[in-house]
């Protein structure tokens, strides 16, 4: 055999292709034998793109594996990254993609390694979920889906179909299968995702957890960022290069990394392309997610003990409604309906023509019976615009569907409403404070919120029914300290917003709460075993899977 030399260019591309040097702002993830892991995926594909190595390895190593998909994917939820709102097609076809797509999932997960029985879908409505987390709670009727026109899980292949597309019974069914797999991890979609059913889905996660905890289950949450508008970078096909987190997340969050075998990569892409309804019209965009490596990691809780102290949020995320131009040619070079959704997107755009911005900076302060909310912008708001503050109590002790959901609606000079729910709140139950013209400031009092241990914190702007722009959902943990007594004395003036000069108050400030105590561990369960078996109905065994690939 004659070995020919290699072409210039071919040794640069070579060259180029090599992977870079190990990221020092990662940590390794490594499985042990005791390890049981539980994929959280938003929708069909979900499992793949953001652990199709992890679950190859978990395998390997008889870690035992479930996946459990949020939704049913009735719609292309990657149309989600170049709209402001979503296309919606005709409930016949939604219903037919839903069956589709979860017999791709079934493939797609036997292509990993895993069985039928790994597997279970709780069937709740393609991006519907975020709206049944803002809306749908206690005696609001349930989210009547604009896809299917379903208020019930319609499939019969669901683990409780004609469950109501209500907070309370998503609840309910995460908890049911957290419970009886008793996880020691848990890979769920990132809360700073695009797409509303991710965002949606880490939300709902983290609550079903926080009830469980008394029952000793306190599973790692291993949060993966899957959609995002101009991310992953560089597109196309990278097996060589080791994936790395969007610009706007890498200083924030402590990251751990998945390092894959070649044969993992490859058989990751085997995956990602038995979803054949998803890979066959976006597979410039799929083709991304294909790294050397995979990467967790969450938001840190903000901690604010007896609801003293602040807290500063850089919002570096100007990314959002704004899609990579790039590939959107490179997606209508490749399917016909992609013509159409940048047509909408066009439309969106030039309506918001003078109104478009972004969140620059979010800061919390509490006073221990007061939260003092203030929220910058990248300029001053158009009139036309208006903030919606939402702020979800949790308490241990209290149903959370029981728990105050209040959503704030306000323009910089005035509240424009205070609800909780469907019910309209006192004008007076919140207060605006004084700020820029580049800011919004607003002071809530805890009792409105229930007295809370943690609140869930989100933003979201907007103009009519096109949203502007949002910033991600936080978490504020107040436990800890006892919330400060009222003080006796003359009342002290209300704080201004955080980050503006402020007069001094009146009277004596309040002595700062008492250091927290350091509470002892959760113990964990001596055997993590399964309690019960789900009732769910089998998947028939004849699937995409043992069908040829397309593509």
């Amino acid at each position: 055999m004659t070995f020919r030399p290699l072409h210039a260019s071919a040794l640069a591309a070579l060259l180029l292709a090599a992977p870079p040097p190990p990221c020092a702002w990662t940590e390794p993830l490594l499985l042990g034998g005791d390890e049981r892991i539980l994929v959280l995926a938003p929708h069909p594909d979900d499992e793949s793109l953001a652990a199709g190595g992890l679950i190859q390895e978990a395998l390997a190593l008889d870690v035992p594996v479930r996946v459990c998909f949020f939704t049913m994917g009735d719609n292309n939820e990657i149309a989600f990254l170049f709209t402001r709102k979503h296309p919606v097609r005709m409930p016949g076809a939604v219903r037919a993609m839903g069956t589709l797509r979860q017999n791709e999932g079934v493939a797609a997960a036997t292509q990993l390694g895993l069985s039928t029985n790994d597997l279970v879908f709780l069937g709740y409505p393609d991006t519907g979920t975020l709206d049944i987390w803002n809306h749908h709670w206690r005696a609001v009727p349930p989210y009547r889906s604009t896809l299917t026109r379903a208020t019930a899980v319609p499939y019969q292949r669901a683990l409780t179909p004609g469950s109501a597309y209500a907070g309370e019974d998503i609840l309910d069914d995460l908890a049911e299968v957290i419970q009886e797999f008793r996880p020691t991890h848990i890979v769920v979609s990132h809360p700073a995702d695009h797409n509303v059913d991710h965002r949606a889905l880490h939300l709902f996660t983290r609550v079903a957890l926080w009830n469980l905890a008394a029952d000793g289950i306190a599973p790692e949450i291993l949060a993966a960022p899957v959609h995002f508008t101009q991310w992953p970078e560089p597109r196309r096909y990278h097996p060589m290069r080791p994936a790395a987190p969007p610009h706007f997340l890498d200083e924030e969050i402590a990251w751990r990394e998945m390092v894959l075998a070649p044969f993992q990569v490859s058989n990751k892409l085997a995956a990602i392309r038995r979803h054949h309804s998803q890979y066959l019209d976006a597979a410039a965009y799929l083709d991304s997610f294909i790294r050397k490596s995979e990467l967790f990691g969450d938001f840190p809780d903000l901690a604010l003990p007896g609801g003293a102290g602040s807290v500063e949020i850089a919002e570096d995320d100007l990314s959002q409604f704004r899609p990579d131009e790039d590939l959107f040619q490179d997606l209508s070079r490749q399917s016909e309906p992609w013509a159409a959704i940048a047509d909408q997107n066009t439309a969106e755009t030039s309506a918001l023509d003078d109104h478009d911005n972004d969140f620059t900076q979010r800061a919390i302060s509490g006073d221990g019976t007061h939260l003092t909310l203030s929220f910058r912008f990248s300029e001053p708001l158009s009139p036309s615009v208006a903030l919606t503050v939402s702020l979800f109590g949790y308490r241990a002790d209290v149903p959370f569907g029981d728990m105050p959901k209040i959503a704030i609606e306000l323009t910089p000079r005035k509240i424009l409403a205070v609800r909780d729910l469907d019910d309209p709140q006192p004008d007076d139950a919140v207060e605006q404070v004084p700020a820029g013209d580049d800011e919004i400031a607003l002071r809530v009092p805890l009792a409105l919120l229930g007295d809370p241990d943690k609140i869930l914190a989100g933003a979201k702007l907007s103009k009519g029914s096109l949203p502007v722009d949002w910033a991600a959902w936080r978490i504020l943990d107040l436990s800890g300290a006892p919330l400060p007594a009222a003080p006796k004395s003359k009342k002290a003036a209300a704080p201004a917003a955080p980050g503006r000069d402020a007069d001094p108050p009146e009277t004596e400030p309040t002595p700062p709460p008492p250091a927290k105590k350091a509470e002892p561990a959760t113990p964990k369960p001596d055997a993590l075993v399964p309690r019960v078996d789900l009732p769910r109905k089998p998947i028939p065994a004849r699937t995409e899977a043992n069908e040829p690939v397309r593509w």
